[in-house]
């Protein structure tokens, strides 16, 4: 059931109900489509092509802006269980996992296209599955989280495109860690929870590609949970940010629900307290440098400056029409905010809905390039974050076309012409300029 042209207005509301709710923007809510139990309780989006996104469930599924849903790959449960996001991977195709629960346990990671029929499954890892993070790495290859099911172990692990898996470092015992993020520097930072001494404690980590591990430092709370129910951001501002989790129950002596922020050195700092009954379950960074995120038990859509200033931009006062947090987030390359609500909607089985907050769209950032050197008609991988709708000049020569393998790569061949010097990729929200030069032999 579709409903592109469902907006609400929290003023009215307002009105009509006599609520009250802190002040907020006059951001535009709508709602792109309300899902059946096909597609019920959906994970977080990723943005395939522009205006197309993918979630998954038990059910592999794209989404239009104007909310037409299309079936890609399902799985039966038992004996499969989904494990993963959907990622955009450098060839083109969306990525995630499945776990077999039958016979001690094993992950396949899987591939699909833009449309039905197109589903590959990989060679069974046995023992191992692993959840691949959005971004994927320089080289093209996948990255996340892998689990050993013989001793219910957690690792760092990269893959290839035909599904290898390779673990590089293996948290001790019985620690587990949220999703990492692939730094700028070259390594992997995340959060991780350790229950060795029977009360779950937090802390920051580094890891370079090679396994080396550093604990950064001991984070002040503790988790019931992974970590950080959202994942750390990497802000443009060099800091990370993320979820402190809330403490069970309400009591004002429990762990407060919270955004914290984190240097890389380790310095951490509470950004925005939400009290003892605030819940939050996604977080991003916008392109207004702004955090934007969800909270659970007020169903509210925020924005949060570095500095710590808070707005409420909208609130889903109305579940059956609105949908009803969990809510995962995530910026379109036309700058709204699109979000996945996990329940809610006239089925109750969740909502796709859009927040327009007056964005622009996002620049494009431009990390690296593979090969560095070549002759006129080489192919080109670029790699980096908003590169939608790209084109690419090599040393002010442009290409004649550049093709997206999802947000974070595009392929282009060298031009005739072309001289040694960086790469500028341009695109609708702006012009990038490598840091190194490609050599044209």
């Amino acid at each position: 059931m579709t409903n592109s042209f469902a907006k609400f207005s929290f003023v009215a509301i307002c009105i009509l109900t006599a609520c009250t709710s802190p002040a907020f923007s006059a951001a535009s809510f709508r709602v792109v489509t309300y899902l059946s139990n096909q597609y019920q309780s959906p994970g977080p989006l990723t943005e395939g092509s522009p205006g197309v996104f993918y979630s998954a469930a038990q059910t592999v599924f794209s989404v239009t802006t104007q909310g037409k849903l299309t079936t890609l790959a399902t799985f039966q449960d038992p004996s499969y269980i989904q494990e993963s996001d959907t990622v955009a991977a450098a060839n083109g195709l969306l990525y995630s996992s499945v776990e077999q629960v039958i016979n001690g346990g094993s992950g396949n990671l899987f591939s699909v296209g833009s449309k039905p029929g197109t589903q590959q499954m990989y060679p069974t890892t046995q023992g191992i599955a692993m959840s691949p993070v959005v971004g994927g790495l320089p080289d093209g290859a996948l990255f996340g989280v892998a689990v050993t099911f013989s001793n219910a172990s957690y690792s760092l692990a990269t893959a290839d495109l035909k599904g290898n898996i390779t673990p590089f470092y293996q948290f001790p015992g019985t620690d587990n860690t949220a999703f990492p993020v692939y730094h700028g520097d070259g390594n992997y930072y995340g959060t991780a929870a350790s229950g060795a001494t029977g009360i779950w404690t937090t802390y920051f980590y580094r890891v370079t590609p090679s396994g080396a591990f550093t604990q950064i430092a001991s984070l002040p709370f503790v988790t019931t949970a992974l970590p950080g129910s959202g994942r750390l951001v990497q802000a443009t501002d060099g800091n990370f940010y993320g979820i402190q989790p809330q403490g069970l129950g309400c009591s004002p002596s429990n762990q407060h629900g919270a955004i914290f922020k984190l240097t890389p050195s380790g310095n951490f700092s509470i950004l925005h307290d939400f009290g003892p009954c605030g819940s939050v379950n996604s977080l991003i960074e916008g392109s207004d440098g702004k955090l934007y995120g969800s909270t659970q038990n007020y169903n509210a859509l925020f924005s949060l400056t570095t500095s710590g200033a808070y707005k409420v931009e909208y609130v889903m006062t109305q579940p059956i029409y609105e949908g009803q947090c969990t809510c995962f987030l995530l910026q379109g390359s036309d700058g709204i905010i699109y979000g996945a609500a996990t329940g809610g909607g006239p089925n109750g089985a969740g909502v796709i809905f859009a927040l327009d907050a007056g964005l622009p769209v996002p620049k494009p950032q431009a990390g690296a390039f593979h090969p560095n050197s070549g002759a006129v008609g080489t192919r080109v991988r670029i790699w980096g974050y908003n590169l939608f709708g790209a084109s690419v000049a090599f040393n002010g020569v442009s290409a004649a076309k550049a093709v997206n393998g999802g947000p974070n790569y595009v392929w282009v061949n060298v031009p005739a012409g072309a001289t040694t010097g960086p790469l500028t990729v341009t695109t609708p929200g702006g012009t990038v300029t490598t840091r190194k030069s490609f050599t044209v032999n």
